[in-house]
């Protein structure tokens, strides 16, 4: 009777008859020892020798049951059956694996633990959770085939370890850990000016935005200002997240493209002083604009000085803005000719409002409410008032408007070629009345219409060249001659405004060089276009009077207290007049 046990992987047989040597395979405290397994040449002998005994009694059976004939055909038969097993146990044999290999191999394969998914995939806390001793779970050695003992600290890569023991991670592990980290989107703000011919969206594109967020972040600014107001010198503030992978579609045939480009956020621009519109990427990659209007703080200001060279260089000097000073030369352009009549020694005063930002620096000029200007000894003095129909302008103190019938001079920057009376002509040679007066001017300059009117030629004139005449109320008419060319929509029956520019200076007809002839008519005859007495445009009487002389006396008050920029430098004049004597 046998008795199989595989928990060494060799079989054993017990029987309780059995002879003396199976007796001696029992321990002396009744157990089964352990035994070696069989090496490969010891099975292959205990094989051989089976084989021999089976084939000969088989052999022997066979004869006395076939016959001999038979039985030379059926050992054929059967050697080949034989042959072909003895192959497959000889390979059976010879193989290296046993019951009790696999066993201690499984013993000491790894153990594989799934990942439950919400554990987090950290390389170094992995290696450092890695088991490190160099005994198993019992504490036994391994051992090589030479039979030499190892642990299996062996088998593991050399690693350095810090005092505490705990295996240390190497500078080139934690170089190539930083390495697969992607970098963070780094946030770029820059400011660039809009070029000569460019549109916004080029101007987005060359900064490397792309061209569908370029499209819908200019669609978006479209809903607060017209990009094609824009203008070239334009400042505009841009925000870009650059390392982001962007896709974008260069039109509906080509394919997406996905490439690493700057990522747009955000755009702002000040269309004016008072305002800034501002564009910004949402979290779903839209655009949204808006718009923000600025908040400014009101005051005004005075200037006042002498006059030592030109009314614009010393009211600069004074602190009095550019824009100011224009709107002075302008209010008193009826009375004043400033080419002919300023003289050192002269004064000036302005009163102005200005806006100032957060941090208390001027932004923006506002309205003149008071200016004056004393020219050879004769102050004229003027202030702003709006009157009840809500149209505004600037009136003496008389209430009487600054604005005469008709200007004194219809262009700037303009020197007197030749008065009104008896001349030689400068072409025909012989005296001959001119019954206007010329202001030599390069070519192109503007020319004004003196006063409101509706135009009765506008054409060609023998000897006048390009011609233009106006007629106006009261029986009065100026006419304009020499033209190069006629301002726009200028035709026969148009009416004019005073100031209106009705075309420009040229040598048309009989003429030696660029100039306007300048005529004033009253009832037909002709008369000095500098020697008339002109009538004002507006005079104020009755309620509306007395709440212009109340808004006057309130100016004056107001300016008594307001801070003065600066004034002209004394100095200079005085020493203008110590020369002068």
């Amino acid at each position: 009777m046998f008795d199989s046990s595989f928990d060494t992987g060799t079989q054993l047989k017990t029987d309780d008859h059995a002879s003396g040597d199976n007796d001696a395979a029992s321990a002396t405290d009744g157990t089964v020892s352990d035994r070696q397994p069989q090496t490969a040449a010891a099975k292959w002998e205990a094989f051989r020798e089976t084989a021999q005994r089976k084939i000969k009694l088989y052999m022997s059976a066979s004869r006395l049951t076939l016959g001999q004939g038979r039985w030379v055909a059926a050992a054929s038969l059967m050697g080949a059956l034989s042959l072909g097993l003895l192959t497959a146990g000889i390979v059976a044999a010879t193989g290296s694996y046993s019951v009790e290999t696999a066993s201690l191999t499984a013993e000491k394969a790894p153990q594989v633990v799934a990942s439950t998914g919400t554990e987090t995939l950290d390389p170094i806390a992995d290696i450092a959770a890695t088991d490190m001793t160099d005994t198993d779970d019992r504490g036994e050695l391994a051992a090589n085939d030479d039979g030499a003992e190892t642990t299996n600290a062996s088998l593991m890569p050399a690693r350095d370890a810090d005092e505490t023991g705990t295996p240390a991670i190497s500078a080139d592990n934690e170089t190539t850990i930083a390495e697969l980290q992607p970098a963070a989107p780094q946030k770029i703000e820059t400011t660039v000016a809009l070029k000569s011919g460019e549109t916004l969206m080029e101007l987005l594109m060359n900064e490397g935005a792309g061209r569908v967020d370029a499209y819908h972040a200019v669609a978006a600014l479209r809903s607060y200002y017209n990009p094609r107001k824009l203008r070239a010198g334009q400042e505009i503030k841009l925000a870009f997240l650059d390392g982001i992978e962007t896709a974008d579609d260069a039109t509906e045939n080509d394919a997406e493209e996905t490439a690493s480009s700057r990522l747009l956020t955000a755009i702002s621009l000040d269309p004016d002083i008072e305002r800034t519109v501002r564009v910004m990427r949402d979290g779903d990659g839209s655009y949204t604009g808006n718009e923000i209007k600025k908040t400014f703080t009101e005051s005004y200001v005075r200037a006042k000085g002498t006059i030592s060279s030109s009314l614009f260089l010393d009211a600069d000097r004074a602190g009095v803005p550019p824009r100011i000073i224009v709107e002075m030369i302008r209010m008193f352009s009826y009375s004043v000719d400033f080419q002919r009549e300023i003289r050192v020694g002269d004064k000036f005063d302005v009163y102005f409002d200005r806006k100032f930002d957060e941090n208390g620096v001027p932004v923006m000029e506002g309205n003149i409410a008071y200016a004056s200007l004393t020219v050879g000894g004769k102050e004229h003095q003027l202030w702003r008032f709006k009157t009840k129909d809500g149209v505004w302008d600037y009136f003496d103190g008389k209430g009487r408007s600054m604005k005469k019938f008709l200007m004194r001079t219809p262009i700037d920057g303009a020197r007197i070629s030749s008065g009104f009376g008896l001349r030689r002509h400068p072409v025909l040679g012989y005296s001959k009345m001119h019954k206007g007066t010329d202001f030599a001017a390069p070519r192109g300059t503007p020319i004004y219409a003196a006063g409101n009117g509706v135009i009765e030629i506008a054409g060609w004139v023998r000897g006048f060249g390009k011609y233009v005449r106006i007629k106006h109320a009261n029986s009065y008419q100026t006419a304009y001659a020499h033209m190069n060319g006629f301002a726009k929509g200028i035709k026969r029956g148009v009416r004019v405004h005073q100031g209106q520019v009705i075309g420009y200076v040229g040598t048309t007809g009989r003429s030696t060089g660029p100039h306007l002839h300048y005529e004033v008519h009253i009832r037909g005859k002709a008369v000095n276009p500098l020697g008339l007495k002109l009538p004002t445009g507006t005079q104020l009487a009755g309620a509306e009077l007395k709440r212009y002389q109340a808004k006057r006396s309130q100016v004056v008050t107001q300016m008594a207290a307001a801070p003065v920029l600066t004034t002209v430098a004394q100095a200079s004049s005085a020493s203008d007049d110590t020369k002068a004597n």
